[in-house]
């Protein structure tokens, strides 16, 4: 049975670290994979360092990458969020972690982090667990 949580975000184009959120969701599961799956197609789940400089990196990537394409054929229908959703289907909505000793497993600095792209919003975030039967 999926489990999950929403969250707030505050601003248009945000980096929000949601590592503590997803290992909740895992609850006594000792050993298998965790699939995370952000329910919007305007923000992404991506796994990075969370450090504030690299944060604001990720936000001005995010903002400005796809600035060359302009305008958007989905624009003129009253939606000015293209660039949400092709940055969305390109950095993912999904991740799949490993669940060792009843923990995520993460590199030394990797954490989870909720991409904004489309906000202020109320985002949701899925986790089904795959347990192994060791």
């Amino acid at each position: 049975m999926p489990s999950e949580f929403s969250i707030a975000t505050e601003r248009k184009t945000q980096a929000v670290n949601i590592t503590a959120s997803c290992q909740s969701l895992i609850g006594e599961t000792r050993s298998g994979i965790a699939c995370f799956n952000i329910m919007h197609t305007t923000a992404a789940l991506i796994i990075c360092e969370d450090e504030p400089d690299l944060k604001d990196d990720i936000v001005r990537m995010a903002e400005r990458w796809l600035a060359d394409l302009r305008p958007f054929r989905h624009g003129r229908y009253g939606a000015p969020n293209a660039e949400a959703h092709l940055t969305s289907a390109f950095a993912g909505t999904a991740l799949t972690i490993p669940i060792v000793a009843g923990k995520l497993l993460l590199g030394a600095w990797q954490c989870i982090l909720l991409l904004e792209l489309d906000g202020p919003r109320q985002r949701k975030v899925v986790c089904t667990i795959i347990e192994s039967q060791d």
